[in-house]
């Protein structure tokens, strides 16, 4: 799942779970905000979040709570003058969101920068109004310090959605202030009708003896007409037996029953009754209060907090899946559930190419019908792509070619709700139609259908976007086989190549192999037939190209041995050998090099030291390919020191230079097979010397390795056992 996908269900999850735990009816007003602002302040992981409201006349806006991080803490108090900040106020009544990214230079907030910004270090804004019954009532502004921020459509999402849950704080606690507006008016009017005006009936044993004027008024009979009568007159039927038992036991406890007037109406009182002597015999007096008004504020007040609830619940289903047919099917199943309608559908229409579809219906089995044959109805079509806002259109307000196709599709009343999904592209319509009866649609049904479309649109959004980004994925994917491929067709022609390496170096060794046989032939047979020193070439020049040639014929079968076999190995002829007296005549035999070089060697090797089981031959290849390596990467004047000492049971040598030494990337690879270094591309050479070196040392049971003295040069070191191994 990406990171995107992630944020955005993450989000809706901290939104959920605060719309579960805040009663928006009966709760702390200011203890709700303060939750909200912290919720938001840590979820879009901000610095402040602040909520400010309009004056009576619109030209400020007062902060009422500003929630900071550092140091975490709640004040309120700072106003904003429109005449001070024309731009920002202008913005805020013709945009639904202010997201700047860089508030500093957005043309619509740079005008706080140097009295409110950049004293705060605030560098981003996401402001989101608050509206409340059609009224923009106030801004929920999230400000971010330090870098400039780039918010989200997740972010953003989030941001309203917190706005619209601050607006259901408000209309919460206007609907609570009325309802104690009420609540108290009652009682200063239960009071006064104690003394003057409250219906009051004298009855006994449930036969009226009289009545005040304010009953007459409530229950629009007159005195005369009720008096003789039962109070039975004035109850209504649900609620006759709880008065005949009040009537045989009275109780001085308020209680509540229905009523019933003269017309037929039903009314909700509380009724409080007390014994009194009244013309000389025991009467009840009996206060009764209307209080219908009051039962009816707290059903809705009940019934608003429930429809609150339906939605979040009905919204959380609706987002909690990204694919677009199944959020649509979700929709119309809700509604049709929540309305108890015949018919729930979407269409989705196309402005570019004029084609309208329905895309989820859910249908009563009684009332189905062909919504396709419907859309394409010219007179309904209209209708349905001329809806700016939510219609609700009744049979005797339709044109006579409507009543028609209302009357063909038995559609007694419906209602279009437009969900504004995005300003570009497929746009869609939810309609409803009751089938069985003319239906009047409530305000609060259109508002809750209204939220509702809000929730959709914002998970139409979510499943484009991850439609888009399964599409994204996709094109990576395709891009990464691709890449794969074309990296093992490198790696084929790689194995080519590497191939023809070899045939090449076989090829080589080859023809090399037999001008040095046949040289090392005509020497061999002079050095045979010619005893005396007359021979025309000196014999100590002779036996000087006879070792070399016979080194270089050894270096070419190593070097076939070596391509031939995956695991090169070495044959030995091991034999106790004197390092000193072996090294003194490696130099003895390399003096026309080192004078070439004007190199100076200086042995430190004791003669004292022990005996070592070594290949000679195989060993003076060592120091041979030590001592010339120094010579060919250095400037003549060399000064190359030889050392050898016990430690343990081996001897460990070292070959010392006081040359320019080695880079640190480069001694890791130095026994490679091949690796020449960086400075090593116009010298002759294979690189194979330093490689054979390890090869012949480990065979030996011993390791080599080498180190930078730098200023001061190179030390190559190596370990051979004094004894034989085991």
């Amino acid at each position: 799942m990406t990171p995107v996908i992630e944020q955005l269900q993450s989000l809706n999850r901290i939104l959920v779970e605060l719309a579960r735990r805040q009663p928006f009816h009966g709760a702390n007003f200011e203890e709700i905000l303060q939750d909200i602002l912290w919720t938001s302040a840590r979820s879009l992981n901000v610095a402040r979040v602040s909520l400010w409201f309009y004056s009576g006349d619109r030209q400020q806006i007062q902060c009422v709570q500003l929630f900071q991080q550092s140091p975490p803490g709640f004040t309120a108090g700072m106003r904003l003058t429109a005449s001070d900040y024309p731009r920002y106020f202008a913005a805020l009544q013709e945009e639904r969101t202010i997201t700047a990214h860089d508030a500093w230079h957005d043309p619509r907030t740079r005008e706080f920068r140097k009295t409110y910004l950049e004293p705060l270090g605030i560098t981003s804004l996401l402001d989101v109004p608050i509206w409340v019954e059609g009224s923009m009532i106030g801004i929920l502004c999230h400000e971010h310090i330090g870098s400039p921020r780039q918010w989200t459509v997740a972010e953003e999402q989030f941001a309203a959605s917190l706005a619209d849950l601050v607006s259901l704080v408000v209309e919460s606690r206007d609907r609570h202030r009325a309802l104690r507006a009420l609540e108290e008016s009652e009682a200063r009017l239960a009071t006064f009708f104690q003394a003057t005006s409250e219906a009051v009936v004298i009855h006994e044993q449930g036969t009226i003896l009289d009545v005040n004027a304010a009953t007459e008024r409530l229950f629009g009979y007159t005195a005369s007409e009720l008096v003789g009568q039962s109070v039975l007159l004035l109850t209504h039927p649900e609620s006759r037996s709880l008065i005949l038992e009040r009537i045989q036991q009275p109780i001085d406890i308020p209680f509540e029953a229905l009523a019933r007037t003269k017309s037929g109406e039903a009314l909700i009182v509380e009724v409080q009754g007390k014994s009194i002597l009244y013309r000389g015999r025991w009467a009840r007096v009996v206060g009764i209060r209307d209080i219908t008004q009051r039962k009816t504020a707290e059903q809705n007040v009940q019934l608003a907090a429930q429809r609150q609830q339906l939605l979040a619940e009905i919204a959380l289903r609706i987002r909690q899946t990204l694919e677009l047919p199944e959020i649509l099917n979700t929709t119309v199943v809700e509604v049709r559930r929540y309305l108890l309608s015949d018919r729930v559908f979407i269409v989705s229409f196309d402005p570019r190419t004029e084609e309208i579809q329905v895309v989820a219906a859910a249908m009563a089995p009684q009332w189905h019908t062909n919504l396709e044959a419907l859309l394409q109805n010219v007179h309904y079509r209209s209708r349905l792509l001329t809806t700016p806002a939510t219609l609700s259109c009744e049979r005797e307000m339709l044109d006579p070619h409507l009543r028609q196709v209302y009357a063909a599709h038995h559609i007694q009343s419906c209602l279009l709700i437009p969900i504004q999904h995005q300003p570009q592209g497929p746009c869609f319509l939810l309609g409803v139609h009751q089938c069985d009866r003319p239906r009047e649609w409530q305000p609060y049904e259109r508002a809750f259908l209204e939220q509702l479309a809000t929730q959709v649109a914002i998970a139409l959004q979510q499943a484009e976007l991850y439609q888009q980004l399964a599409a994204l994925n996709a094109n990576l994917e395709q891009q990464v086989a691709e890449r794969t491929e074309q990296l093992q067709q490198k790696m084929r022609e790689l194995e080519e190549l590497n191939h023809l390496k070899d045939v090449f170096l076989h090829a080589v060794s080859h023809d090399l192999r037999t001008p040095v046989l046949g040289t090392l032939m005509v020497i061999n047979h002079l050095l045979q037939n010619n005893t005396s020193d007359t021979i025309p070439v000196p014999r100590s020049t002779l036996t000087c190209i006879q070792h070399s040639q016979q080194r270089q014929l050894h270096l070419i079968e190593t070097l076939l041995h070596i391509h031939v076999d995956q695991q090169p190995s070495l044959s030995l002829a091991i034999a106790p050998t004197s390092l000193a007296t072996l090294v003194k005549a490696i130099v003895a035999e390399l003096q026309p090099l080192l004078q070439k070089n004007k190199a100076t060697v200086k042995l430190d090797i004791p003669p004292t030291l022990p005996l070592v089981p070594v290949d000679p031959m195989q060993l003076r290849r060592v120091y041979e390919n030590l001592i010339t390596n120094a010579l060919k990467h250095n400037r003549p004047g060399l000064t190359i020191t030889l050392t050898a000492e016990v430690q343990g049971d081996m001897a460990y040598c070292t070959v010392q230079d006081n040359g320019v030494g080695i880079g640190s990337d480069q001694r890791s690879r130095l026994f490679d097979l091949y690796y020449r270094g960086r400075e090593s591309h116009h010298r002759t050479g294979i690189g194979l010397g330093l490689y054979l070196c390890r090869q012949i040392i480990t065979a030996h049971g011993g390791e080599i390795g080498v180190e930078d003295n730098h200023p001061q040069g190179a030390t190559f070191w190596f370990r051979i056992p004094i004894a034989r191994p085991t």
